[in-house]
């Protein structure tokens, strides 16, 4: 007996309130430790790592999320869907065992592709419709953050 199984799927492309709260939430925690890190020698290393930590499993958590989605693409996963899941996963990982100094750097170039890709991925139906609008800002917050910490670290 083959099963089949058709839905329509209605989406708009407003950003749910729930969904900005909890994507902007997540990158909160980049900008807050640049700037402990800037104001707090005491503090600097732990919000250096916290943001390394936290960034890693960002990049994990977002592969989980990718290859999820992928899984009710009709016909299988595309090789986009695939690619954006294995190098956010590669780059998650890798962000866990490698010092800070190059972590950070990694974590934002991931974040900016996905955002990329996020994008794109949206526009072919892939992910959803509000994640063309959601990603470019909300990466933003974490590049800000990155961005500051990275260039603490490199110019120090």
């Amino acid at each position: 007996m083959s099963a089949r199984r058709v839905f329509t799927l209605r989406e708009r492309s407003r950003i749910p309130p729930a969904a900005a709260l909890l994507a902007y939430g997540a990158m909160l925690p980049f900008p807050i430790a640049f700037v402990i890190a800037l104001t707090s020698t005491f503090l600097a290393g732990a919000a250096v790592l916290g943001a390394q930590l936290w960034g890693a499993a960002l990049l994990l958590f977002f592969a989980g999320v990718r290859r999820g989605l992928s899984f009710r693409t009709p016909g299988g996963a595309t090789a986009p869907q695939f690619a954006t899941f294995a190098a956010l996963f590669c780059a998650g990982f890798l962000a866990l065992l490698l010092p800070a100094f190059w972590a950070l750097p990694l974590i934002l170039v991931a974040l900016l592709a996905m955002a990329v890709a996020d994008t794109a991925a949206a526009r072919r139906v892939e992910t959803p419709l509000y994640f063309e609008r959601l990603r470019p800002p909300q990466i933003a917050v974490a590049v800000a953050g990155l961005g500051g910490l990275t260039a603490l670290f490199w110019l120090a």
